[in-house]
């Protein structure tokens, strides 16, 4: 699944314009990618934990999911 994909499914679900949903999933991940960049840790609750490292001179992302994701 990609990004538009995922935007369809949202409007679908939302009965939002697709514009929309694109948008705001842009939103969200420009958002999540500038705190990583800020070396800040994003946690969703049941979710997971968005966090970055740098590894050979490149800040690289890690996600680990949360213990209840799967359930």
């Amino acid at each position: 699944m990609n990004s538009k994909e995922l935007a369809r499914i949202l409007s679908k679900e939302y009965h939002l314009p697709q514009d929309l949903t694109n948008k705001i999933l842009k939103t969200i991940l420009k958002t999540i990618a500038g705190e990583l960049k800020k070396g800040s840790l994003v946690r969703l609750r049941n979710f997971g934990t968005f966090s970055a490292r740098k590894s050979h001179g490149k800040t690289r992302a890690k996600f680990e999911d949360s213990k209840n994701f799967f359930k």
